[in-house]
């Protein structure tokens, strides 16, 4: 495949809105330079007047359905949006991944990956820490292992609904059980019990907190700025995440931590059947949310796509380079306004913004549906 004409946007490799052709050879990039002359039979892509970045990867979504509480399909929040690659956050466990990765996984046009969470049963209901027997430390290691091309990390989550009279032991359990099996762990953080300055407490270099800019009593950016401990928490290597979701991202909220000098590490969404349509509808909507408050597009793209792949240990993607997966996410940036709304209803106006036209999977083309 040739993709030509296309405007590349990749600091990591130079690329700045830079007109460049793109050559892909067995999903792989294969060359990156101006003007290429097609091979004979080579399939022509051409992406005039579009901007090409390295494919954008989701690292919360809930992708395991059908037998969960919350879930969709992987393509639907995937290729069909633009993103070429999602992270399910823990919505299968050691008793439900085998049919998660066969049913699913598998079959899945996107590339999956997975955060198992640490409660066996997974999301089958949504308090699966109420009880601590769901936590199996022999069947989480041996799911692990058996899977380890796609887990890419732990799960746990922090809220009074979910971990019930058990406070912060589930969380303590989990980060202890992720050390002991060398992978990060990501937390959700909601309404306490257990306080958030608590749960901080336990997490280490790597580790990511997921919903960093949500708007509820128990939060990371409090009237006095932001928390000490998530200060040092940050200082320690601790990454910190969107998650949009239903519930758990406010404009205000993120446009005071931004202001404090708190720019989150990654820009996912949280994403599932109850949520799609309203408000989080994308990760690209995510994008122009976060170009409102103020981080650059180029900055945007890469908390999307080089620093997802550094941080979970996925190998050769998430830059446009030789020899790098042909995975990207083509959009029009549209000089017009977008109304969007957040997580209480607040709803602002963007321009410009990005609108997905394709995803590209190692060398694969698929077109986004709006």
């Amino acid at each position: 495949m040739l993709i030509k004409n296309g405007v590349l946007i990749d600091k990591n490799n130079g690329f700045h809105l830079s007109r460049k052709d793109i050559r892909v050879e067995d999903g792989l990039i294969k060359e990156v330079a101006d003007d290429l002359l097609p091979y004979e039979n080579e399939e022509i892509v051409d992406i005039s007047g579009l901007v090409a970045a390295p494919g954008f990867t989701d690292i919360h979504t809930h992708v395991y359905h059908g037998k969960t509480a919350i879930g969709i399909d992987p393509d639907r929040v995937g290729v069909e949006q633009g993103v070429t690659a999602v992270v399910d956050a823990g919505t299968a466990g050691a008793d439900t991944f085998e049919d998660f990765y066969e049913r699913i996984i598998k079959k899945a046009k996107t590339r999956v990956y997975a955060f198992l969470n640490i409660a066996s049963p997974g999301l089958l209901s949504l308090s699966e820490l109420t009880d601590l027997s769901n936590i199996e430390f022999e069947k989480v290691k041996e799911t692990v292992e058996k899977y380890k091309d796609v887990i890419v990390g732990i799960k746990a989550r922090a809220s009074g609904s979910v971990v019930g009279e058990n406070g912060a032991e589930p969380i303590r359990i989990a980060k202890e059980i992720a050390k002991k099996l060398g992978l990060p762990i990501m937390v959700h953080i909601g309404n306490a019990p257990p306080k958030v300055e608590e749960v901080l407490n336990f997490m280490e270099k790597g580790d990511i907190i997921t919903h960093c800019f949500h708007n509820k009593v128990n939060n990371l950016i409090r009237e006095i700025g932001i928390l000490p401990e998530a200060k040092a928490a940050r200082e320690r290597g601790v990454l910190f995440d969107v998650g949009h979701g239903n519930a758990s991202f406010s404009f205000d909220t993120g446009a005071k931590g931004i202001a404090d000098g708190f720019i989150p590490d990654f820009l996912s969404t949280d994403i599932y059947d109850k949520n799609i349509e309203k408000p989080v509808k994308s990760q690209i909507t995510t994008l122009n949310k976060m170009l409102y408050l103020g981080l650059t597009l180029e900055d945007c793209i890469n908390k999307l796509t080089r620093e997802p792949a550094k941080a979970l240990s996925l190998g050769e993607t998430g830059e446009i380079k030789t020899g790098y997966r042909a995975d990207f996410t083509i959009f029009e940036l549209v000089d017009n306004y977008t109304e969007l709304t957040d997580s209480v209803d607040k709803t602002v106006k963007q321009k410009p913004y990005v609108k997905g036209k394709y995803s590209i999977v190692g060398g694969k083309v698929y077109e986004c549906v709006q």
